[in-house]
């Protein structure tokens, strides 16, 4: 269960290089990446694991030495039992998915590739042979060569075949340029998680700092309490402190800073998103900040505090968007007469669709494109 889970968790990193590079995200690409990260877990799980149970016991009678034979397979391919003929098969097989990758996604060239796949077979046979490095006591799988004539072999087909399949089947890059507004949902997650990395961070240093302080500044009494300024406090102040250091950490990164950067928040910065979708000013662009950082305040909050509660809000947000496409704050109404939805007909770039209008902005030389914007950055023609 948790191989999957840890997957996805390892595969956001890379969707959010992608938006990084392309401005953009298929579902297409999202599948790929996280078939990668499942593929490389699943390698490495199937080769390390399971662990024997009592190392001791194991250790004592089992005694694991690297086979240096690399033209072992032979006699066993000639003479040997089916065990041995699927053992040598399975061992080709399962590194052809990584040549194919690595030609078609990662678009390396051949003797890189090799030389890669190679590597990660030496990596395996090495953490078999010294016991995961070290953390188990002794060698509990055989370190073998013919392993890694047989699985660079695999990687070769596979980088054959990716080849064969461009080929038959070429692949089309698609880049934009410009700010996306209209992010879909796998966008806004990946950009929502980079601010809930580097807010957690700040929390935890402010907290850590705050602890530090208190211990400082109070003297403890017999009773359990403490003495502070004079006044007897409990420790619920050092935990009030807190919860304050994780408020003022998410209202800056969540509120203070795409307030100040035209909806763009560190995450939305570096996936070229922003969360204001519509354009709004005075008390449309108000309420539209008050009701988006009091459901996703309320979201991190409950998460610091360890409260299941946030699931719930998680999982009403998750429905929300898949009946309405927008998130509950996307509805706090546009300015009107003057301006319109930022997402709309004119200069509307959308997570995996473009106009022509963008088109052309993206065929133009560099020093009309910066101009070109220049011109219509109050209606959003560069858009997406």
């Amino acid at each position: 269960m948790a191989w999957p889970i840890i997957s996805l968790i390892l595969t956001l990193p890379i969707l959010a290089g992608i938006y990084h590079r392309n401005h953009e995200l298929s579902w297409g690409a999202s599948v790929t990446a996280y078939v990668a990260v499942l593929y490389a877990l699943g390698v490495f799980a199937f080769t390390q694991y399971p662990i024997p149970a009592n190392p001791t016991r194991f250790c004592a009678t089992h005694h694991y030495g690297p086979q240096l034979n690399l033209w072992l397979f032979i006699p066993q391919l000639l003479h040997g039992g089916l065990f041995d003929v699927l053992q040598l098969a399975c061992n080709v097989v399962f590194f052809i998915p990584m040549g194919f990758m690595l030609q078609r996604w990662a678009k390396w060239p051949w003797w890189i590739s090799i030389l890669f796949a190679f590597g990660c077979s030496v990596f395996i046979e090495t953490t078999q042979l010294t016991g995961l490095w070290g953390i188990y006591p002794c060698a509990y799988r055989h370190f073998d060569v013919d392993d890694m004539l047989t699985n660079t072999t695999g990687a070769v087909i596979g980088y054959a075949l990716g080849a064969l399949y461009t080929h038959f089947v070429p692949q089309h890059a698609h880049r934009t340029v410009g700010l996306v507004r209209q992010p879909g949902l796998v966008h806004r997650t990946v950009s929502f998680v980079i601010d809930m990395l580097i807010t957690g961070i700040v929390y935890a240093m402010l907290a850590m700092f705050w602890m530090w302080l208190f211990t400082r500044m109070v003297v403890p009494l017999n009773d359990g309490t403490f003495m502070l300024l004079h006044q007897r406090v409990g420790i619920r102040l050092m935990q009030l402190g807190v919860w304050l250091c994780g408020a003022v950490a998410f209202l800056v990164f969540e509120l203070v800073i795409p307030a100040r950067h035209g909806g763009r928040t560190l995450g939305g910065m570096y996936t070229h998103m922003t969360v204001e979708t519509k354009l709004r000013h005075g008390m449309k662009r108000v309420m539209f900040y008050l009701v988006r950082t009091a459901i996703r305040g309320a979201m991190f909050m409950l998460a610091i505090m360890f409260k299941t509660f946030v699931f719930w809000i998680m999982a009403f947000l998750l429905v929300f968007w898949i009946v309405a496409r927008h998130m509950p704050w996307d509805y706090i109404p546009a300015d009107t007469g003057r301006a319109r939805s930022r997402g709309g007909s004119r200069g509307e770039l959308r997570d995996g669709r473009h106009d022509n209008h963008a088109a052309s902005v993206s065929n133009t030389a560099g020093g009309d494109v910066r101009e070109h914007a220049r011109e219509h950055a109050d209606t959003g023609v560069i858009e997406r």
